[in-house]
């Protein structure tokens, strides 16, 4: 049982490293105009880096080296997404960017100097683990657009999906050593992400009927304006 936590911790701390570079592909269309600032996963970022900072100060209370190192290269990635976002945001303004960004530097250093000199691991565990359930539930804030605007490209897919195995992995892990800080949030992400990623499938496969929809009503339209004519 020992080895397969191991197991299922690696992957865990892979797949969870990975999910940072995610929104990689939806900033470049935003930067290039393809896509509106409303596809970007800027809830997932910031509770992502949240849940890394409590897990940091829990990793350097434990002394678990690695474990740090991933959740500070991880905090950095996100950091530049974040200042990238700040920079959307604020309509490609780098001095107000470039405050927020200090602002956050700030917080986050306050935030993790604050958990370390707490110095209660298991208080902060169950802390990352409300701010984990909040960072899987994020994506589905935009749900009620996606239903209303028919529009799949508000739900971050790819960023879901790596949730998906990011949940099931730390899931494994927390079942193989009976962790419930592990269980309840990766269970709870678990679901949330599986029922984003069928909200997606949902709308995705739905465009084109919508779609021929709305040529047949132009078809219909055109019809009647040259009978109209005729």
């Amino acid at each position: 049982m020992v080895e397969l936590a191991d197991f299922f911790s690696t992957i865990g701390t892979i797949i969870s490293f990975g999910l940072s570079f995610t929104p990689t592909v939806p900033f470049i269309k935003v930067f290039k105009g393809e896509e509106k600032i409303d596809i970007l996963p800027e809830g997932v970022l910031l509770f992502l880096i949240l849940t890394r900072l409590v897990w940091g100060s829990v990793w350097v209370l434990t002394g678990r080296k690695i474990a740090l190192l991933n959740s500070v290269l991880g905090i950095a990635v996100c950091d530049v997404f974040v200042v990238l976002y700040f920079y959307l945001f604020f309509n490609r303004s780098c001095t107000k960017a470039f405050f927020s960004t200090i602002i956050l530097l700030l917080l986050e250093v306050g935030i993790m100097y604050g958990g370390v000199f707490w110095g209660n691991h298991v208080v902060l565990s169950y802390t990352a683990m409300v701010f984990n359930v909040l960072m899987f539930i994020s994506p589905g804030q935009k749900i009620i657009r996606v239903i209303r605007e028919k529009n799949y490209k508000l739900i971050p897919i790819f960023t879901t999906i790596v949730n998906i195995m990011c949940s099931a992995a730390w899931l494994g892990y927390g079942i193989c050593i009976n962790l419930i800080t592990q269980i309840i949030p990766n269970s709870l992400g678990l679901l949330f992400s599986i029922a984003n990623t069928l909200a997606w499938l949902y709308f995705y496969l739905k465009r084109d009927k919508d779609k021929e929809e709305e040529e047949e009503k132009e078809k219909e339209k055109d019809a009647e304006t040259e009978l109209v004519e005729k």
